[in-house]
């Protein structure tokens, strides 16, 4: 049993299905665990999905049954689940730190699974009106627009999963994207072009997003110039895109351009000891199997001496 003042053997940083995989296969392997999320509530972006795709499983699958029972696992095996956020690291010698919103952890080795969060459009009446008609997650709030009109903000994967989500509940769908044409996957581009009640309005930049107490309708203008226009709706989905949480990490650990981190072959990062998967890491390919085999991989690799 692990002395409550000696470090851990590994503490896992994020909750998402990579974060849970790494948290339970270091656990199978003996090791003492911490799994550090602030959500609480574990599952990361993936909670938001009612049917993941690009995940071996027998039928269909919901980020929260699958969520769930990757928790349940590492209740099982004794991970400590800790619903704090890391505020920063410290990253000298064999053991690190981790400070989070309720006090300091150490590790002998890091994993870090922190993921990415939805990018937001910054434009006036986004923050205002989030909850009350703005929403990144059809999931969750489709029943609140059962026969009403509403718009979705980007062309890739995710907001043409989440429209066609939207399509058995809503009466029709804009999908407003500032291409020229839909970056999804063929087969969502191929659903979303025959669906009658989704039109698609490319090249164009959402302005602003009206409404006082809930949402009207969006403020749209030509990506190339040219006259604002109004479109009414009752809601807007936005997904445009994801960037890493890394905001908590020290300039010492290496990134690129984007801010992601970058690991060598084996996942581990500049810094030894300290292990990177899934979203926050350069290279990672965006699907849900890859992040749960770069988990298994990198804990694999890790050495407790």
């Amino acid at each position: 049993m692990r002395n409550p003042d000696d470090p851990y053997d590994v503490v896992v940083i994020g909750g998402g299905l990579a974060g849970l995989t790494a948290a339970r296969h270091a656990a199978q392997r003996g090791f003492s665990v911490a799994s550090l999320d602030e959500s609480g509530h574990m599952g990361g972006l993936v909670m938001n999905v009612g049917r993941i795709d690009g995940y071996p499983s027998e039928g269909q699958v919901s980020g929260v049954e699958l969520a769930a029972a990757q928790l349940e696992a590492l209740l099982e095996l004794g991970v400590e689940i800790i619903p704090e956020g890391v505020i920063s690291l410290v990253l000298d010698g064999g053991v690190k730190t981790v400070t989070t919103d309720g006090g300091n952890f150490t590790a002998r080795a890091l994993v870090l699974a922190s993921g990415a969060r939805l990018k937001s459009l910054g434009v006036p009446g986004e923050e205002a009106l989030f909850g009350r008609g703005v929403s990144q997650c059809a999931d969750c709030d489709a029943g609140f627009y059962v026969g009403q009109n509403v718009v979705v903000v980007g062309g890739g994967d995710s907001a043409l999963q989440e429209a066609l989500h939207l399509t058995d509940y809503v009466a029709g769908i804009t999908i407003v994207t500032r291409g020229d044409s839909l970056g999804a996957r063929p087969e969502y581009v191929a659903q979303a072009t025959a669906n009658p009640k989704i039109s698609l309005r490319h090249s164009t930049e959402v302005l602003e997003i009206m409404g006082s107490g809930d949402v009207t309708g969006v403020r749209v203008v030509p990506k190339g110039g040219g006259e604002p226009g109004d479109m009414a709706c009752s809601g807007v989905f936005v997904f445009i895109g994801v960037e890493p949480n890394v905001g908590y990490l020290p300039d010492s650990v290496t990134r690129d351009a984007t801010g992601r981190v970058i690991t060598d072959t084996n996942y581990q990062t500049n810094v030894p000891g300290v292990y990177a998967v899934g979203a926050i890491r350069a290279g990672y390919s965006g699907q849900l199997a890859d992040a749960m085999e770069e988990a298994a991989s990198a804990v694999a690799g890790i050495a407790i001496a």
